[in-house]
């Protein structure tokens, strides 16, 4: 299909399948397995991605409340010296860094807490034992099993996002649309890609980040 679009014709559900008429510079190389080349990216696909822009706010429009009921229990977490206290909640938050995930995911599970059915707290929980295990600096065969459970717990009860919606405002059209998520997709990848290429916390975009002017 994508040759016949390079050479001018126009194949049937081309466009419907996201394709664009250029050809690929690793097609015809031998032994290429061009997937196995994209690399995990804690900072990015993890705690901004799967963790802040979509757990996060499945399991905010779980709560009673919503956005206000979840800044309140922020605030309301004890202080700690090496944990950030959201004094003001998150909603007011907007110059998020890698430091303010890990903050947060460091205390969600008891903001959450008694404000979200239990098939949800598993859910985020899976999803945070599996950031927590991606991180590992060295891995076992027992390490990449318990990475393995974690992300099974995830996709177990996953769909109590949805079952358990609580949100003021009707759920939208294609909500939590698991299926077309990139970054849920790739985490599928990571024991695969630590077994070929060693841990993921190497090709982390984390460190770089700073850099960004």
């Amino acid at each position: 299909m994508l040759k016949e679009a390079v050479s001018g014709q126009k194949p049937a559900g081309f466009n419907d399948a996201g394709l664009r008429p250029i050809l690929p510079f690793w097609l015809d190389l031998p032994h290429c397995d061009i997937f196995s080349c994209i690399m995990p990216d804690i900072l990015h696909q993890l705690h901004k991605g799967m963790f802040k822009d979509h757990t996060v706010k499945w399991a905010m429009n779980c709560v009673a409340g919503g956005d206000d009921e979840l800044d309140r229990r922020f605030a309301a977490m004890p202080m700690h010296s090496e944990i950030r206290h959201f004094k003001k909640g998150i909603s007011l938050v907007f110059q998020w860094t890698g430091t303010e995930y890990k903050n947060m995911e460091k205390v969600f599970l008891g903001v959450l807490a008694g404000s979200v059915h239990e098939d949800v707290m598993r859910a985020v929980r899976g999803l945070l034992y599996f950031i927590h295990y991606a991180q590992f600096e060295t891995h076992t065969t027992t390490s990449l099993e318990a990475l393995k459970v974690a992300w099974r717990q995830f996709h177990i009860y996953k769909y109590a996002f949805i079952t358990y919606y609580n949100a003021k405002q009707a759920m939208p059209a294609n909500y939590a649309n698991f299926s077309g998520i990139p970054k849920l997709h790739r985490m599928d990848h990571y024991i695969q890609s630590i077994r070929l290429l060693g841990t993921a916390d190497r090709y982390n975009t984390e460190g770089p980040e700073r850099l960004h002017i």
